[in-house]
């Protein structure tokens, strides 16, 4: 039987920085870690991700950073290059790292915006897959995890349009890598967050509205960042060798309801009563 284990395994995880007090990506990394991993925390900032890896040490982690913007091709392959003079293989890569946030309607955006998060969030995601899969073709085995969200297949009400398209996006890339690199051993796989307690959203999101969007979730709590870490952790071990191509919603059932579960829960609590 398949285990969960990842020990021997190096993992890099994009846009992991903050430690404690980071967000999706660190919880990720940390997930990774006590599974046996080796983690490698990316970011923009390397004192952001030297916390990841403080914290990640600090548990008996393997760890290192790597620093760079993933939208560059360059800064792609020099992290590779990092990441293989010091262990020599890199097996599972999450692209997690992205950028969302409330932005102008289409009709006020500035073109910066539009294709800074496509870069980010869709393109970033390929020059990754691209830099790796080689390396792991060598190796005959890989995963690969794209952090998508629930925008992908419905629509983001915290975030603007770009953001919706990249994560629909990154979506389509997932089936078709998946398809490209199967005979290789290499797995493709998406995760798609619900509403979860990162710290932009912590910060700011007001209270009631964090409220309100808890009570829309079926299991009436937004997820923790190691509640999508659980997810990843799961895709990328040998338990999840025959699972590819496929988006895995981690959002407490938010993609249950055909409308407005709220108001079901009410209608049938009245039912019931």
């Amino acid at each position: 039987m398949e285990t969960m284990s990842l020990a021997g395994l190096v993992a890099l995880v994009t846009g992991a920085g903050g430690g404690a007090e980071g967000g999706m990506g660190a919880g990720i990394a940390r997930c990774l870690g006590q599974q046996g991993a080796t983690v490698v925390v990316n970011d923009l900032d390397g004192e952001y991700a030297a916390r990841t890896v403080a914290q990640l040490e600090g548990m008996g982690v393997q760890a290192m950073a790597v620093v760079g913007d993933v939208s560059s091709t360059e800064a792609v392959a020099a992290m590779v290059d990092q990441i293989l003079a010091r262990w020599g293989h890199l097996d599972i890569l999450v692209n997690n790292a992205g950028i969302g946030g409330r932005v102008p309607a289409v009709e006020r955006m500035p073109d910066e915006i539009w294709f800074r998060t496509i870069a980010v969030d869709l393109t970033g995601p390929f020059k990754l897959a691209r830099a790796v899969i080689p390396h792991m073709q060598r190796r005959r085995w890989g995963r690969i995890i794209n952090i998508a969200s629930v925008a992908g297949h419905r629509t983001g009400y915290m975030s603007g349009a770009a953001y919706t398209a990249a994560k629909s996006g990154l979506l389509g890339f997932t089936r078709h890598l998946a398809l490209e690199v199967g005979e290789w051993g290499i797995t493709v796989n998406a995760l798609l967050p619900g509403g979860t307690r990162t710290p932009p959203l912590l910060r700011n999101t007001p209270k009631e509205v964090q409220e309100a969007l808890a009570e829309s979730v079926i299991l009436r709590r937004l997820a923790d960042p190691e509640d999508i870490g659980a997810a990843a952790a799961f895709l990328a071990s040998p338990a999840a060798g025959y699972i590819t191509g496929v988006a895995l919603p981690v959002d407490g059932g938010t993609s249950v309801p055909a409308g407005d579960f709220t108001a079901y829960r009410a209608n049938s609590r009245k039912d019931a009563g």
